[in-house]
């Protein structure tokens, strides 16, 4: 099928050159930014040359693509913002859920609860990385989360 498309953009460019008036060459680039127009169903109905409308155009169509990468771009934000939060609660509680699974442990399977408790430093420590890292996210003006 590339090969198809490769050959027929070949047959384009010979005869383009021909037409009066000549039509301008395309490149793989120009197909490839072309082929969005093929999602549009109604186009294909569509007796009016659509090629000259603004919305066509690479610079117009990048322009828009990165507005609504901005848009998305700000939705995300508030998102993470929200999960910060969460996050931030979910370490709280861990920790909370693990020191009382060690006392536990303590009381009715010394061993275990003695190895738990040896390996809960090093887990507590990189939970307070963890936590620092979102405590300087929450500290941003722009922060939108719970502090």
């Amino acid at each position: 099928r590339l090969e198809a498309i490769h050959n027929a953009l070949g047959q384009y460019n010979t005869q383009a050159v021909t037409l009066v008036p000549p039509q301008p060459q395309l490149t793989w680039k120009n197909i490839v930014e072309y082929s969005f127009l093929s999602e549009f169903n109604l186009l294909h109905q569509s007796c009016s040359d659509i090629r000259t409308l603004d919305w066509t155009k690479p610079a117009h169509r990048e322009a828009m693509v990165k507005y609504f990468e901005i848009q998305c771009t700000c939705e995300e934000i508030e998102r993470l913002n929200v999960e910060i939060c969460w996050l931030h609660i979910a370490i709280h509680n861990k920790e909370l859920a693990v020191n009382a699974t060690i006392d536990t442990l303590l009381a009715s399977n010394q061993p275990v609860g003695l190895e738990l408790q040896h390996q809960c430093p090093r887990h507590a420590a990189i939970n307070a990385v963890h936590i620092f890292r979102l405590d300087q996210i929450a500290s941003q003006p722009n922060f939108s989360g719970t502090r």
